[in-house]
């Protein structure tokens, strides 16, 4: 008796996830009818057809089917499988190689036969006409909704709700936009705007204290002058280039298409003030190497500290979260970054690289690198134990469906097996990785004392002079 599967997809587009079931009901009635024993059912909701990729129900199955658990894919129809010619066959190309084959409930195909071979070629590339002039109108219809100055989806920004799909102001969050906006101008820094916006109880659309970039964000959006934009964030392979300056073809962009919020002068002398800054900021860039970037630890919220240099001169490690939220309320002070680069050396000269401190940690890693070498030769015996006692489970089991006396527990049980045998076949590969070959302490003790001299020594002379 041949061993199939069942895989059933549905997309957001006209689908519902009560589909699934529709699906895999054929898939079954076919397999009962053709005698196959269904051994498990692989399902993806929400997932796109073009890209098997993002597929996880999918890519387990491949891996699956690595492993010789099944012989015969049944899918309720093609468009289920893929919409992109190239993966179609692709993955069909690979898994025939394992003796593994495709077969549709709802669309019978002879694949051995020219006609039959010929007939899925064609119903493949319908499948992805049908998804590529989907995506093709879809974009139409949504460009259609930007030349009206209509909302596209996702959160409208703040300051604006949306209205039968129209921007309207929203008079109590555009107070907070004009605010921003009156103290920029007025030389206010982006920390005394958090902290002005804070005592007034202004938060986020999302009901959050203002943070930095969320201020740098409202600066440079158009959308408060009453410009409308569309696609104006390129979309290239590998997802959307939020940063970049060129603007896509099909860029759209309306003037006065809905009510402003800030005038177009201020918003000039805004743009002007900001690109000012940033040149201005570029001449300060440091080039300072800090030691203990995200390796020190605020001590009041826990957040990393990190290395800035202010004024030119001076280089300070601070908080975090004070320094993106101001309004945080973190107590925790800058500290000088040469204090506490020198005394955090002063303390690994004391402790680490002494000759006794190096010692101690070269017999330290040998030794724990043994005991570990001996722990994964003991859980390999065990896991391969484990392992043929799963095996022999399901070979138990593969048998009463064979003889076809299976009820939903031998189903609920097979099922649990075959999960186990897979996270049982990982942690073998996993602790069956080759160990690589054992430093000697001598050496380890060496390589630290070469550390010291090249990292240590250098640097505390460099430090010792600037204090």
């Amino acid at each position: 008796m041949q061993r199939a599967v069942i895989y059933a997809r549905f997309s957001s587009d006209m689908q519902r996830e009560e589909s699934i079931d529709a699906q895999v009901r054929a898939c079954k009635a076919y397999a009962k009818n053709k005698g196959y024993i269904v051994v498990d059912t692989y399902a993806d909701e929400a997932k796109s057809g073009r890209d098997v990729t993002k597929r996880d129900a999918y890519n387990q199955m491949l891996a699956d089917a690595m492993e010789d658990k099944f012989d015969i894919i049944i899918f309720h129809k093609i468009d289920r499988n893929s919409r992109n010619e190239l993966n179609y066959f692709t993955f069909k190309d690979k898994l025939e190689k394992l003796g593994i084959r495709y077969e549709y409930a709802a669309q019978p195909i002879d694949a051995l036969s020219p006609e039959g071979q010929m007939m899925e070629t064609m119903m493949v590339g319908m499948a992805a006409y049908y998804s590529r002039n989907l995506a093709k109108e879809t974009k139409k219809g949504l460009n259609e909704n930007a030349y009206k100055a209509l909302f596209n989806g996702g959160c409208p920004p703040l300051g604006y709700k949306i209205v039968d799909k129209k921007y309207v102001i929203d008079e109590q969050e555009a107070a907070a936009v004009r605010l921003i906006f009156e103290l920029y101008l007025n030389g206010y820094g982006y920390a005394a705007i958090c902290m002005e916006l804070s005592a007034k109880g202004y938060t986020t659309k999302a009901g959050k204290a203002f943070a930095k970039n969320s201020l740098h964000d409202i600066l440079c959006n158009e959308k408060y002058i009453g410009t409308y934009t569309f696609n104006k964030i390129p979309r290239k392979k590998g997802g959307r280039n939020s940063h970049a300056a060129e603007r896509p073809e099909d860029f759209i962009s309306i003037e006065n298409a809905f009510p402003a919020i800030i005038s177009k002068d201020d918003w000039a002398l805004v743009r002007t003030k900001m690109d000012r800054n940033r040149h201005r900021a570029a001449s300060y860039t440091a080039k300072e190497k800090y030691l203990l970037s995200g390796k020190v630890f605020c001590g009041h919220c826990g957040s990393a500290m990190v290395g800035h240099r202010i004024r030119k001169r001076y280089c300070y490690y601070g908080c975090t979260r004070k320094e993106q939220t101001p309004t945080s309320k973190c107590p925790q002070k800058m500290i000088l970054a040469e204090v506490l680069e020198h005394w955090v050396l002063q303390i690994l000269e004391r402790v680490v690289f002494t000759v006794g401190g190096m010692r101690r940690i070269a017999d330290a890693i040998v030794d724990a690198y043994e005991a570990e070498q001996k722990e994964q030769a003991g859980s390999q015996a065990t896991l391969m134990q484990r392992k043929a006692v799963s095996e022999k489970k399901l070979n138990n089991l593969y048998k009463i469906f064979e003889e076809g006396n299976a009820d939903e527990f031998d189903r609920q049980r097979l099922n649990q097996i075959k999960a186990e045998l897979r996270e049982i076949n990982k942690s073998i590969c996993e602790t069956s990785v080759k160990p690589a070959k054992l430093l000697s302490k001598q050496k380890i003790a060496a390589i630290l004392a070469t550390m010291k001299d090249e990292i240590f020594v250098k640097k505390i002379v460099t430090i010792s002079n600037k204090l």
